[in-house]
């Protein structure tokens, strides 16, 4: 969402602080970051991962999901084994770690399946290698949600309650979300493409799920479990193709390729409609625009693995399987009354790791740009606020007078 303000001192008032800014900063383009999806890597019979790695690493990613079946595992693995291969996954992984670039795994059906899975994985992440703990109770360290720069990412278990997702808890975790850009993980498909086994085994749960995705500006969910690239727009049939959700199934980071694939399952009230498909080993690059509370712009590239026909030198190249989208903010309305917008100051403004308000307005709330409120608290005076969890952007300052002032984080 982005914020309209119906007051128009306060309006010229930011455009002159966002010019200014704009100017001292002379124009400077946004720096771009990236992030990769990997899924299906099945470390412990596959070695595809290991020749993948350098190339995620010479994208010069922030970070990288891995979006379950890390390990091969499966229903006959013990827990020594389970362990044995989680050991070999982190060592393949050993260059991203050891390059700061963050790692995000989690379950698919081949841990979920091992003996004692939940015990042993918990154990192994653990410490230094602790995922995010604030899932819902009783998936903590398998479900869970982190905010980088300017965006949130919500990584999804489908086992606890097998091939469903914590409804309940993703609904506040979107809720709460205050960044632009949102991407979820699972390890299922929500529809079909070829395992049957897949969220539209309980199809009134997955319409809730996807429905929750495009309410709140999710734009891509990605999966793995079929072992090939696959990418589809899920129509909702309303006719404006901007409001629905893309599926890209990356489960090509290791497992044999399948064949075979078709959007035979349960599909209702919805049609998928196939972008690309193809049955080689690769992963997604995703590339943002900016680390900007307005950066919008997302690119999603497909990197294959390529054969060099000369040299016989394997690398992963760009394609021109391509997505490219913009986040769509809506509007969330702030009426300030007119007579009372010169009772407070904000100093510095742009503010760097913290800005001090001086006013008397008792309530005082500030707001995001996509319009979610914040921070809210009583000052009678001068208050200095700490910006560390506040996103670059902009902000709006409001008091119970009436008074209010845009702010300009960077």
């Amino acid at each position: 969402m982005t914020i309209k303000i119906e007051n128009k001192k306060i309006l010229r008032t930011g455009i002159l602080t966002l010019a200014i800014w704009l100017l001292n900063h002379n124009l400077a383009e946004a720096a771009t970051w990236r992030f990769a999806v990997m899924s299906d890597t099945h470390v412990g019979v596959s070695d595809t991962a290991a020749e993948m790695i350098p190339f995620v690493l010479a994208d010069s990613v922030d970070l990288v999901l891995v979006s379950g079946d890390i390990a091969d595992a499966g229903k006959a693995c013990t827990p020594a084994k389970l362990r044995t291969q989680l050991t070999q996954w982190k060592s393949v992984f050993a260059p991203l770690y050891n390059n700061g670039v963050a790692v995000y795994p989690i379950r698919g059906n081949h841990e979920a399946d091992a003996q004692k899975n939940i015990s042993v994985w918990n154990d192994f992440f653990s410490g230094a290698d602790t995922l995010p703990q604030n899932g819902p109770d009783g998936e903590k360290n398998l479900t869970y949600s982190f905010n980088h720069k300017n965006a949130f990412f919500v990584g999804l278990d489908n086992y606890v309650n097998i091939h469903t997702v914590n409804q309940p808890w993703l609904d506040q975790q979107l809720a709460e979300n205050t960044r632009p850009h949102v991407f979820v993980f699972g390890h299922e498909a929500a529809f079909k493409v070829f395992h049957a086994d897949c969220l539209d085994d309980s199809v009134a749960k997955r319409n809730a799920f996807w429905e929750s995705l495009a309410n709140h500006n999710v734009k891509t969910y990605f999966c793995g479990h079929d072992h090939f690239i696959d990418v589809s727009r899920i129509d909702n049939g309303d006719g404006n193709i901007n409001n629905d959700v893309y599926q890209y199934l990356v489960g090509a980071s290791g497992g044999w390729l399948m064949s075979k694939y078709n959007y035979n399952g349960a599909n209702s009230p919805y049609w998928p409609k196939s972008l690309f498909h193809d049955a080689e080993h690769g992963y997604a690059l995703v590339e943002v625009s900016g680390d900007e509370a307005t950066d919008y712009n997302i690119t999603i590239t497909w990197k294959k693995r390529t054969v060099n026909p000369l040299t016989s030198d394997v690398e992963y190249l760009a394609t021109p399987q391509v997505i490219k989208y913009a986040a769509s903010p809506h509007t969330a309305i702030i009426k300030v009354p007119e007579a009372k917008v010169a009772k407070l100051t904000i100093e510095p403004n742009p503010a760097g790791s913290a800005f001090t308000i001086n006013g008397t307005g008792g309530k005082t709330d500030i707001y995001n740009n996509p319009g979610t409120r914040i921070w809210s608290g009583y000052i009678n005076g001068t208050e200095t606020l700490s910006t560390a969890n506040f996103a670059n952007g902009i902000y709006l300052v409001v008091q119970a007078t009436g008074s209010a002032k845009l702010i300009i984080k960077h």
